[in-house]
């Protein structure tokens, strides 16, 4: 296992998330590694992994959630090949992320892959069939492309051909969990390194979820009449006139199925209207090929939650799986061997709630032990909480005092993180600062702004801000102290409610709700956290504003967080805490 270690030294704990990560692929267990941010945990996987593929003669296949998260486990694959193991690797993204053609990159997915095809198939890409392609030095996704389409080589079908040959291929997690996604490579033959595996239940529901909307309904209409489909044209108008008379929420599979009559009819119809647009040499792609997904979708059987929504295009149809465990776990099952790595997964909720073939083997590293003691502490104030039915303005007011006295005590940036974005609106109207306050928003880039010694963000759970922001400049934190107000649960809805149902019958309905619910909560908490403890050697205050990070089941998920909290009833006695801890001895 050495050998595949791109460092000359293992930094604490992690020669044991190696060591259990490969103990676990031999006894044939899906490993779940939960382990501080700053602790290598991409460098431990692929050491691990890539020993035990070569005694089994696997590939690796390293999923990542984004594609920018694709680039520290594309180092660290260089630095092991740089110490002279014999290693190739590739990189899969998003086809048309890796489309020579610029001026296609901004269509709409779809309309991207009708005219991809239609360019393909006529012979009018000059990039396909792709010239032979030889990558050099480090593989860097932009420079790889930019090669490829100077070459004139169709950089996904370079990409494509590189990582058949492989031994370790970092891709996005659809290319093993969307049944719309290329099978270049046989799951049992692969072992899975999944990073960012919290993420993992919001992502396959999103790359398995499809929808429509009335406008589409509307110009697959127009496209079926003008291309000679008039018994189409006359379903859709009818299908048109009975969405406009839906009202938002749930309806059931089979109504939506009947309202369109003849999915199989579109599906034709769709066919001939591709075929038509693109013998007139204009862009291949109609609506209709979205319905016919969205129905052929549906008619296959999965258990799909089917929402009507309000939408800028008209009333949507989404359809939405709610047996994402399920999804899940039957691709973990499928594969070679399997290790989940994260940084802020419960991973006792998460084997709950993913029905594994037998019990895991789990690494879970505590906060409190990998953070230098002395380094942190964590403050509750157990007089306020966002709980729904306590929201008053009196309530706001009291957590505006105690924001205060955290930004007011704290030496450097603070960071509040808010259940919602109502709830952020209404505890901001009560507060002022005198230094910079930066607060999340559609265009909030703070990459791209010069934070000062001193600063407040105040951030959305689960947003931009809170999880996908480092606070590092020139390899200095620039925040002292995280806030967390309330307990960020998500709010109830239709969907949410219907994963519980799923699981209540193996689970009960109290583990269930915790699995869906729980789960979500503690991962934007420890998502939050992680953005001021980068490292061991971090420092800084962890404030908690709510009462119900006491109740058991929050505290049990959190308790490496809380063990030894400051317990407060106010904000002066929250502002002495931090004072206290801020002051040089």
């Amino acid at each position: 296992m050495e050998r595949f270690f791109p460092y000359d030294e293992f930094r604490p704990f992690q020669r044991e998330l190696a060591t259990a990560i490969l103990d676990g692929f031999r006894s044939g267990r899906i490993v779940l590694a939960n382990a501080p941010t700053g602790l290598g945990k991409t460098a431990a996987a692929l050491a691990a992994a890539l020993a035990y593929a070569q005694e089994v003669e696997a590939k690796v296949l390293y999923l990542v959630r984004t594609k920018n998260e694709m680039l520290q486990p594309l180092k660290e694959l260089a630095r092991i090949k740089a110490k002279g193991v014999d290693l190739r690797y590739a990189f899969l993204r998003n086809k048309q992320d890796m489309c020579c053609y610029k001026e296609l990159r901004g269509l709409p997915y779809a309309e991207f892959l009708a005219e991809c095809r239609y360019l393909r198939g006529l012979g009018k890409c000059k990039y396909f069939p792709p010239r032979p392609f030889e990558p050099t030095g480090h593989l860097a996704p932009r420079a790889f492309i930019k090669a490829a389409c100077e070459a004139e080589s169709c950089a996904y079908e370079a990409a494509k051909a590189l990582a058949l040959f492989a031994d370790v291929v970092v891709a996005t997690y659809f290319y093993a969990f969307s049944p719309r996604a290329d099978r270049w490579i046989d799951l049992k033959k692969a072992v899975l390194i999944i990073d960012e595996a919290h993420s993992l239940p919001d992502a396959v529901t999103s790359i398995n979820s499809v929808s429509i909307t009335e406008g589409e309904v509307r110009r697959a209409r127009a496209d079926a009449e003008r291309y000679g489909q008039k018994e189409t044209a006359a379903l859709l108008y009818k299908a048109q006139r009975g969405l406009k008379d839906m009202r938002p929420g749930p309806v059931s599979v089979g109504d939506v199925l009947a309202l369109f009559e003849e999915p199989s009819q579109i599906e034709r119809a769709a066919v001939e209207v591709v075929r038509g647009k693109a013998d007139e040499g204009t862009t291949p792609y109609s609506p209709l090929v979205a319905i016919a997904e969205f129905l052929r979708t549906l008619k296959e059987g999965g258990r799909y939650l089917v929402l009507v929504e309000e939408s800028e295009d008209g009333l949507r149809l989404r359809a939405i799986p709610y047996d994402v465990s399920r999804l899940i776990a039957n691709v973990l099952a499928s594969a070679k061997a399997a290790a989940l790595i994260s940084g802020s997964m419960p991973v006792d909720l998460f084997a709950k709630a993913v029905p594994l073939p037998k019990p895991p083997r789990v690494f879970d590293v505590p906060f409190d032990e990998y953070v230098r003691p002395g380094n942190f502490i964590a403050v509750v104030d157990r007089s306020v909480t966002s709980k729904f039915s306590s929201r008053t303005e009196e309530m706001y007011r009291a957590m505006a005092r105690r924001i205060a006295a955290a930004v007011a005590a704290s030496p450097k940036g603070v960071l509040a993180v808010f259940p919602s974005y109502d709830v952020l609106k209404a505890v901001r109207k009560y507060l002022s600062f005198n230094i910079p306050l930066y607060v999340e928003a559609k265009d909030t880039d703070l990459e791209e702004i010069e934070l000062g010694s001193k600063f407040a963000v105040f951030a959305v759970a689960g947003g931009k801000l809170a999880e996908g922001v480092e606070y590092v400049r020139n390899g200095v934190n620039m925040l002292s102290a995280v806030v967390v107000v309330g307990v960020p649960y998500p709010e109830r809805d239709v969907y949410l409610d219907k994963r519980v149902e799923e699981l209540s019958a193996g689970l009960g309905a109290d583990l269930a709700w915790n699995a869906v619910y729980l789960y979500n909560a503690v991962v934007k908490v420890r998502q939050a956290v992680g953005r001021l403890f980068r490292s061991p050697d971090d420092r800084g205050a962890l404030v908690f504003l709510d009462y119900r990070f006491l109740e058991p089941d929050v505290y049990v998920q959190l308790k490496d967080l809380l063990k030894g909290a400051r317990i407060v009833d106010d904000e002066s006695s929250l502002r002495q805490a931090l004072e206290e801890f801020f002051t040089p001895s």
